[in-house]
């Protein structure tokens, strides 16, 4: 869910001290339905960049929209462990910490990785992931609902960040030019323009 692309990604829009919305149309004043950014699909991926927008400072009078499909779910840590997890990379982890996620899971729990090793099924071929004899960790495997769960609760705390649950996108009328807003209909009826559109989804 967090490959180098998508870090890449973060990196830039945390990287913003010489960038600003300045250009942008500011209608948040006109209509309380126009947000400066929408990110369409929630998730991990999408929550984590509704996050990460949400605690730059350079964009915090930015209004930020996040449409997550699901209900929302209330996280009760169990003893017994979710068998959907994922592996996040130091990278990963870095950013986690940065938004002030990292601490919620790490209060919880994880498991560090100093050393992967992969086999072929159809060779004797073998690959090695380590670094310093296995004094630093390589990867964290945390379950997708304690991830979720933590960069949720960062994300509510935020003032310029609205989210919406069960949120359907019907459709995206991007426009046909430069200058136009981007319009996104939902199955409910409600309907939003932005400047920039995020989506994590498939909008037709």
């Amino acid at each position: 869910m967090y490959s180098p692309k998508m870090l890449n990604f973060y990196r830039q829009l945390l990287a913003t001290r010489n960038a600003s919305f300045s250009t942008m149309k500011n209608l948040s004043t006109s209509t309380e339905n126009h947000y400066d950014i929408i990110i369409a699909g929630g998730g991990m991926v999408g929550t984590t960049l509704a996050c990460t927008l949400g605690k730059n400072p350079k964009l915090s009078n930015n209004k930020v929209l996040l449409l997550e499909g699901s209900k929302e779910i209330k996280y009760t840590p169990s003893e017994k462990y979710s068998n959907r997890v994922v592996a996040l990379n130091p990278s990963t982890k870095s950013l986690l910490t940065r938004i002030g996620a990292w601490k919620r899971i790490e209060s919880v729990r994880y498991g560090p990785v100093c050393k992967l090793q992969v086999w072929d099924a159809l060779s004797d071929s073998m690959i090695e992931f380590e670094e310093d004899d296995m004094k630093k960790e390589v990867a964290f495997i945390v379950e997708n609902n304690l991830l979720l769960h933590a960069v949720m609760e960062e994300t509510k705390s935020l003032p310029n960040i609205n989210i919406i649950n069960e949120a359907k996108v019907k459709k995206c009328n991007l426009g046909m030019n430069i200058d136009d807003l981007v319009c996104v209909e939902l199955e409910s009826g409600k309907s939003f323009t932005c400047d920039l559109l995020v989506s994590t989804i498939i909008c037709v």
